[in-house]
């Protein structure tokens, strides 16, 4: 669940670099500090991260204009990272009450939804559904999916599609994937790929699905296709299940070389360590 809504903070940032009455000196300052603390948030340095955040957050004074909200949200995504849910939601809630935002709803409702309050995430997802222009249907058919209303999420999505909206297969996707409907879902996936490379948790999922069908090399060669883009907050994950992917076809040997090179990137995986032991017996 973590990483899951953790990974959707992410995707929702990017809101344009505008501040306002601020010199360029000081948005370049804050630009700065804000791709610092990105680097140091896909290391894992969260406790960094966070302080880079504040430290341009803090250049803008009482200002909360688009990049400032940018910021914000990729702070209250690293305190969540690190375990600090509250501080997240004060995070955004700061935010909100010096400027309302539905992108900072959104990214609020994300981290009540991520922490089991579904009642509060709900009512941040109707109040940024509320603000959300009626021509912005991927938004809408976001909020939709997150609320578990699927049928509007399904209507909103597919008239994206119609008016040429490539994004709205992978969301598409997210939505049959959550109502069970997984062999519609990576075909969705895979027609989303065929133009689009940069998300990898969808080679997990295609990948997961083509293993469950016995089909391993199929799989193997998906998950192979996500490493190759060297995607560094993807790619424990991917390596990992490549790992488990040989385990399933029976080829311990390359699953405990493989392991050994995932542990020297990734020493405090206490799971892995423990599995290393097993591959090491067979």
């Amino acid at each position: 669940m973590k990483k899951r809504y953790a990974a959707i903070l992410i995707c929702i940032c990017g809101l344009g670099l505008a501040g306002c009455g601020k010199s360029q000196e000081v948005t370049e300052q804050q630009m700065t500090l804000r791709s610092q603390g990105m680097e140091q948030a896909l290391a894992g340095d969260y406790e960094s991260a966070i302080a880079s955040y504040n430290e341009a957050l803090s250049l803008a004074g009482m200002r909360a204009g688009a990049l400032e909200l940018d910021i914000a949200s990729y702070k209250a995504s690293a305190q969540y990272h690190a375990g600090d849910t509250q501080g997240a939601v004060d995070t955004c809630t700061a935010v909100l009450d010096l400027k309302k935002s539905a992108e900072m709803y959104l990214t609020r409702g994300l981290i009540y939804k991520a922490a089991g309050d579904t009642e509060a995430a709900n009512a941040d997802f109707q109040t940024a559904k509320d603000m959300t222009s009626s021509k912005d249907l991927i938004t809408l058919g976001r909020l939709s999916y997150y609320m578990e209303d699927y049928n509007g999420a399904k209507n909103y999505l597919e008239q994206a599609y119609k008016n040429g909206n490539q994004e709205s297969l992978y969301w598409q996707g997210e939505l049959y994937w959550q109502m069970g409907n997984k062999d519609y879902a990576v075909t969705l996936y895979q027609n989303y790929l065929e133009e689009h490379t940069d998300r990898p948790d969808i080679y997990v999922k295609v990948a997961s699905y083509q293993a469950d069908q016995g089909d391993y090399e199929s799989a193997l060669s998906t998950i192979q296709d996500g490493i190759a883009l060297g995607d560094s907050d993807s790619l424990q994950d991917l390596l990992g299940y490549e790992i488990a992917v040989y385990e399933q076809m029976g080829d311990f040997e390359t699953a405990k070389v493989k392991m050994e090179s995932y542990l020297e990137s990734y020493p405090e995986d206490e799971d892995a360590a423990r599995e290393y032991i097993f591959l090491k017996t067979r």
